[in-house]
């Protein structure tokens, strides 16, 4: 009885395990999504309205990890640069690291003239909607090659034990 359970606590784990690595993949490709389309918004509003890019982060109506990003670049020490916060802020984004620099060099580049702004949100918003582009189709395989990995150790476990 006590090799059942513990059978089904390991088969439970790699279940666990598996939804653990998926829900890691699809928050980055959501992130990937929500980042470009408000880098999208961004740079619209900053052309249109000529905002600057402070004042625009701190409006609402942009995606969830959108807006958290937006909310960490803005909040910080007084003594830090715009450039810094928003470069802190990247570093927690759940992107790989290539994306994450990208984003933080981005912040650099964002006090400069509107059209130049313009033209790095564009960037930067194309970029991240090709690597989404470029994920989306490989993101199923990944899941059932997850799913297998997590389940067959799982499995093997449980055969050992029992």
């Amino acid at each position: 009885m006590l090799r059942a359970a513990g059978g089904a606590l390991i088969l439970l784990g790699g279940l666990a395990a598996r939804q653990s690595a998926l829900e890691a993949g699809r928050r980055a490709q959501r992130t990937r999504r929500e980042l470009a389309e408000a880098l999208e918004r961004l740079e619209q509003e900053v052309r249109l309205c000529l905002v600057p890019i402070p004042r625009l982060l701190a409006r609402r109506g942009y995606g969830a990890e959108a807006g958290r990003f937006f909310r960490r670049a803005s909040e910080g020490a007084a003594s830090e640069s715009f450039a810094e916060r928003w470069a802190r802020a990247a570093a927690a984004l759940p992107l790989d690291e290539q994306e994450r620099a990208d984003l933080a060099d981005l912040g650099a580049r964002l006090g400069g003239e509107a059209e130049s702004v313009c033209a790095a949100l564009r960037l930067a918003a194309a970029r991240l909607r090709e690597r989404h582009a470029r994920e989306e189709p490989q993101r199923r395989e990944r899941e059932r090659l997850t799913t297998a990995f997590c389940l067959g150790a799982s499995a093997l476990l449980f055969i050992l034990l029992v």
